[in-house]
């Protein structure tokens, strides 16, 4: 089977990307042949064929796997007739939501029930299909035991804000764990989404935290609770915060690693993933006219949605930064009136200390002079015994 993805931009480090890049690999381990298109490569990754222009797509390929809307309208006007898949990987950006469309997606793909729910409150009603997160499990698997007490952490939670990531640093250091910058090193691993299942196959014990929420501990227990929800730490309508972290992580167990390590290796193997896909891609049926409507223009006006709010994101991190030295800078401006006006308090007391001092010198030499001309008097009226 000749497979196209299609993603805007192309950068395997989270999220969709990874992904892609993960599904991709394990495809074409099963011998299919498998090219990615991407307007925006970003540095492409090691053993997938990736396209950045319309020359180098296939011919004819024989499904459409896209990753947002911006490929998923591309390559339908490229390839009129050819079935559309749709990866749902998150719900909130219009970007990664499938086009609505009638006749551009055949079948949506989600990895968790939020997403799905999403998929479904749509106003178009379209096929629906759910899988679960893939990860490599052979990349991804253990490196060694878990120490008993833990030692290490490691915080593969992205984008928090500094708020909710001081809470976790402060929680971490209270319990004497060391933040490391691996998952192979930690005890530990604090994260969220494929970066949680990427740690449960690691053998490691999971916390799940991110800025929507935490809820806590991956366990056998949890699990079908918190994979429903796609491990964002939004499965519970609780609160996370210094004592419920201190007290989580008292909770700890070295028998967390082994158990997430069998869960991601029993319902999220890529391997399986892969294999599910090429049958929901070979059970699509050719499109038998095209879809009439301007499919290019609309992929152009969805990525330059896409780089606007990229921009609005990156303005609004910096404008973020300089709210919080605004903040700094009027604290230490406080701080200097503060002093300033122990400062002037303290030259006014000095002030008139010295003019007090002043006032006793001019007295004492007053006094010195009366006394010599005194003395001087004195003298002068003293007979002389000479002669």
């Amino acid at each position: 089977m000749e497979i196209l993805a299609g993603i805007h931009q192309l950068s395997p480090a989270e999220g969709a990307e990874s992904y892609l890049v993960t599904v991709c690999r394990e495809l074409e381990r099963l011998g299919h042949e498998l090219t990615v298109f991407t307007a925006e490569p970003g540095g492409p990754p090691d053993g997938v064929r990736v396209a950045t222009a319309e020359r180098g797509l296939p011919l004819a390929p024989d499904v459409i796997y896209a990753q947002d809307a911006y490929a998923a309208l591309l390559l339908a006007d490229l390839y009129p007739l050819t079935p559309q898949a749709f990866a749902l990987q998150e719900g909130t950006d219009d970007l990664w939501l499938p086009p609505q469309l009638p006749g551009v997606i055949a079948v949506v793909i989600a990895c968790d029930d939020r997403v799905a729910a999403r998929a479904r409150a749509a106003s178009l009603a379209q096929k629906l299909v759910r899988l679960r997160q893939p990860v490599d499990v052979e990349e991804h698997s253990p490196r060694g035991p878990l120490a008993d007490p833990p030692r290490r952490v490691h915080l593969s939670s992205g984008g928090l804000s500094d708020h909710r990531r001081g809470v976790l640093e402060r929680a971490c250091a209270a319990a004497g764990l060391e933040t490391v910058d691996a998952t192979a090193d930690a005890d530990i691993v604090v994260g969220r989404g494929r970066a949680a299942v990427e740690a449960m196959a690691a053998g490691r014990a999971v916390y799940v935290y991110g800025d929507d929420g935490g809820d806590g501990w991956v366990s056998p227990d949890r699990y079908e609770l918190l994979e429903a929800d796609g491990f964002t730490g939004r499965a519970e309508p609780t609160a996370t915060d210094f004592d419920w972290l201190r007290y989580d992580l008292d909770a700890y167990s070295p028998d967390l690693g082994p158990a997430a390590r069998e869960l991601a290796v029993a319902n999220h193997d890529a391997a399986d993933h892969a294999r599910e896909l090429v049958a929901i891609f070979e059970g699509l049926a050719p499109r038998r006219d095209p879809v009439e409507a301007p499919l290019r223009e609309l992929a152009r006006l969805v990525r330059v949605q896409a780089a606007v709010d990229r921009r609005a994101e990156m303005f609004a991190a910096e404008a973020h930064v300089s709210r919080a030295r605004v903040q700094e800078l009027e604290g230490e401006l406080d701080e200097a009136r503060a002093r300033g006006d122990e400062l002037a308090s303290r030259v006014e007391e000095l002030e008139i200390a010295l003019q007090e001092a002043r006032e006793r010198e001019a007295a004492a030499l007053a006094q010195r002079s009366r006394g010599v001309r005194g003395l001087l008097n004195r003298e002068e009226k003293i007979p002389s015994t000479e002669g």
